[in-house]
Order: structure tokens, then sequence, then C-alpha cells
């Protein structure tokens, strides 16, 4: 039996659209065991079937390696929040593929995973920091996909601040402007390299200048609801960048003080709608597994 454990993302950072994607400590975590048909546990009935996005991973992956197994055991143990715009479709697909990997005792090869993950998912950016870890910098190629890791500083603390409601990404690609004008495309562009540079180096003065994006914000954040008071919550009390995670609806803040996450959480007690925090750090290590004793 094989423990595979897969950060959640963050895609989408600020003015990094459908590029900058970042992995956080907080995972989606499976179990992989041979069986001589195919099992699902713990995940809900409408899943237990072979269109389960785990177990579709898992069959391109064989399909990739040339292999043929019998039966598989996929058991889910602990999954990042569902349809929040934090990468739990991602994280089922790179956990599926490693699970292939290890079943079949190929060698990880996280290029490859790359790859296969980026065909089922379409675009890189969430799944090369599920699989590499830290904040990366992803594009397709001719259909290649390319990845560039940057080491986000460990001084840096995240809140993800997750609604008790879904913006559909189908929506948010509807929500954006067919045609986008020329000092729009600029301002994120011409911040991108600037806010590498202060991931890397802690430098949360220059972040907190350069950290905006509009592009796909200010399109998006119409469709969440309670936006407006959430950032003007974080922003009053500390703040050093906010930005949509994915298309929403969570929504990432920047702070130094671990300190005044309890203060922004009972700001936010005040609002119409149920908003659950966690406090993140960003993961260093991508996807990682263990074999277990059956």
């Amino acid at each position: 039996m094989f423990e595979v454990r897969v950060p959640m993302t963050s895609a989408n950072v600020a003015c990094g659209f459908d590029t900058l994607g970042i992995a956080f400590q907080e995972y989606s975590i499976f179990d992989f065991e041979l069986s001589d048909r195919l099992e699902f546990v713990n995940f809900e009935e409408e899943f237990c079937n072979e269109d389960n996005l785990v177990y579709i991973a898992f069959k391109k992956a064989l399909n990739f390696l040339n292999k043929t197994i019998k039966g598989v055991k996929i058991s889910l143990k602990k999954q990042a929040p569902i349809a929040r715009g934090l990468g739990s479709s991602s994280t089922c697909v790179v956990a599926g593929i490693y699970g292939a990997y290890l079943l079949t005792g190929s060698e990880i090869n996280k290029n490859d995973i790359l790859k296969i993950a980026t065909e089922i998912e379409g675009h890189p950016d969430n799944v090369a920091p599920a699989i590499f870890g830290n904040l990366c910098a992803s594009c397709l190629v001719d259909d290649e996909a390319i990845t560039v890791q940057y080491d986000v500083d460990d001084r840096f603390n995240f809140m993800a601040l997750i609604p008790n409601f879904e913006t559909k990404t189908a929506d948010a690609r509807k929500a954006l402007p067919k045609e986008l004008p020329l000092k729009d495309a600029i301002f994120s562009l011409s911040r991108l390299g600037i806010v590498l540079r202060a991931f890397e180096n802690y430098d949360i003065s220059i972040l907190r200048k350069v950290l905006a994006d509009k592009i796909h914000e200010p399109y998006r954040k119409k469709l969440i609801y309670e936006y407006d008071e959430v950032r003007n919550i974080c922003e009053s009390i500390e703040s050093y960048g906010f930005f949509i995670s994915g298309s929403g609806s969570t929504l990432i803040n920047i702070l130094k003080n671990e300190n005044n996450v309890e203060l922004i959480k009972e700001k936010l007690k005040k609002l119409k709608y149920d908003w659950k925090v966690l406090f993140v750090k960003a993961d260093k290590e991508g996807t990682t597994y263990e074999e277990r004793n059956v």
C-alpha cells in the first residue's frame, strides 16, 4: 500500500493569470493498494465508479507507462476543499498518476507526470505546484508543459479564506472579456517579474505595491459574494497581498503576524456568509508518498 500526499494549490496568483500557481501545506491524501477488482473507500457514492477523476488519471498513467494491473483499491483519507479554487481536481489527478507509478514499480519522473496531468487538466498552472511544490510559473508551448519553480521565503504566511459557496470555473471564464485593453495587459505583465523576486526575497513592502491584477480579478470578484467586505477586513488589520485563489471562491491574504489571524476571523463572523479560515505556509516538496504495510 502507498500513501500519496498532494498539496492543495492556488493558481492565478494575482498578476500571474493562467501562469502562476503556489502549493500550500494543506493536503489531499489517498491510499493506493493492489486488488483483484476496482474499489473505492470514503468517496461519495457518485464518485465510486470508473468516472472517478483519481481513477481516470490512474488509468491514463498506466497507458503512458504501458503497464496493466488487475484492480486497485483507492482510499480517500483527506481532501482539499472542493470547488473552491484550491486545486482539488489537480490533487486528484496528480494522486492518481502517482498511484499508477508506485503500484507498477515505475521510477518517478516528475516531468512525465506533469505531461500526463496537463493532458488531463488542459493546463499546467495548478498541477505543476501540486507536483513540484513552491511557486511555479508554467506555460504550454506546442502542447508541451514547461514549468519553473521559485522558492517562496519561509517567512511568508498565507490565509485561505474559504466561503460556504462555490464559484464555478465555467462561470468565471465567462466573466472574462473577449478583448482586453493594452494598458490593462501591461499593468499585470509589468508586475510579474517583480512579484516572483518578492516571493523569493520576502520583500513584502514591494509585494504589497505590485500584487495586483487587471486581467481577471476585476471581472471575477463580482462573482464572489462579500469580496469587498472580506478584503476590507483583511486590509484593515493586516494585508501584504490579497488575491483570488484560482477562479474562486476562495480568497488569499498574505500577512506577517500570525496572531492577526484570530482578529480577522472574529470580524468575518459578522458577515452573512460563513467564511472558514486556513492559516497555511508554502509547501516546498510537492507530492510525496510513503509505502505502508497492509
